[in-house]
């Protein structure tokens, strides 16, 4: 199998979500660029090649959970990266997992773990969020948190380089995790790749593999009112915060990392449009 991609992006931010993942193919197949008609937003087309006749296939990189049907009913296979929960009325459409927030996480990461397992989290509930997206939500979490003084919250609206952001989330007992534009977000698969306790409020999107409950992520209600019980209770268990992040790191690397996430998608081409 060969992959001919697309040498040019209609939107150029397009390359943070698709770019982890067309690096992690070419570990696998030969990944070449061409000049592919892209008439669909936040969506790429690539052509798969092989045995059989070229194949069309998709991959939905949009924050809305919505997919475009025009495009889902043109492509063999169809990946979306925000996969609604209650999934969609074609069969082709599957989950396109996530990624971090850029590939220099793979560069930092080794340090940043190595940092958590030698001198041990020194803050207690972390979460920075840019205001612009989920707004109100997020401005109600950072109320709860900042108003808990017993919490030591640390984060707010304010941004920070991603080696220190990554830095300050392995320093961290707790990380908070809240939806943006869409419920997955880059923040969460950092998170996971460094490993962490996090809290937030239930995901409407999946990725690929289950993020089970209480093992990967502690859901809040949905209005965040059990925010701050939570982060108290998981304070004071040194031992289950160790699991998760211990489990975390694991889903992380098993099935996540970018030469995982694109073994997922190979495998699903060839299983999926292969004779």
């Amino acid at each position: 199998m060969s992959i001919r991609w697309p040498s040019q992006y209609a939107w150029p931010d397009a390359h943070k979500w698709l770019d982890p993942l067309r690096h992690g193919l070419q570990r696998f197949v030969r990944v070449s660029p061409a000049i592919l008609p892209q008439p669909f937003e936040h969506v790429i087309l690539i052509e798969l090649a092989g045995a059989a006749l070229p194949r069309t296939v998709a991959i939905d990189y949009a924050d809305r959970s919505t997919i475009d049907e025009e495009c889902a009913e043109r492509c063999a296979l169809y990946f979306k990266m925000q996969y609604r929960s209650q999934g969609y009325p074609y069969d082709h459409v599957i989950p396109g997992g996530f990624v971090p927030a850029s590939e220099t996480l793979y560069r930092y990461l080794p340090r940043v773990r190595a940092l958590a397992q030698v001198r041990g989290p020194r803050l207690d509930v972390y979460g920075r969020f840019r205001l612009d997206y989920a707004t109100q939500l997020r401005r109600d979490a950072i109320r709860h948190l900042t108003e808990s003084a017993d919490l030591r919250y640390v984060g707010g609206g304010g941004v920070v380089r991603y080696s220190r952001f990554l830095r300050e989330v392995a320093d961290a007992k707790i990380c908070i995790n809240l939806p943006g534009n869409g419920d997955l977000c880059f923040r969460l698969i950092d998170y996971l790749a460094v490993g962490a306790c996090v809290i937030g409020p239930r995901l409407r999107t999946h990725l690929h593999v289950p993020l089970v409950d209480r093992e990967h992520i502690v859901y809040t209600a949905d209005d965040l009112s059990d925010l701050v019980p939570l982060c108290r209770r998981y304070l004071q268990d040194d031992a289950e915060r160790e699991r998760m992040r211990l489990a975390t790191q694991a889903l992380f690397d098993q099935f996540l990392c970018r030469h995982q996430l694109a073994a997922y998608y190979l495998y699903q081409c060839q299983g999926r449009l292969q004779p």
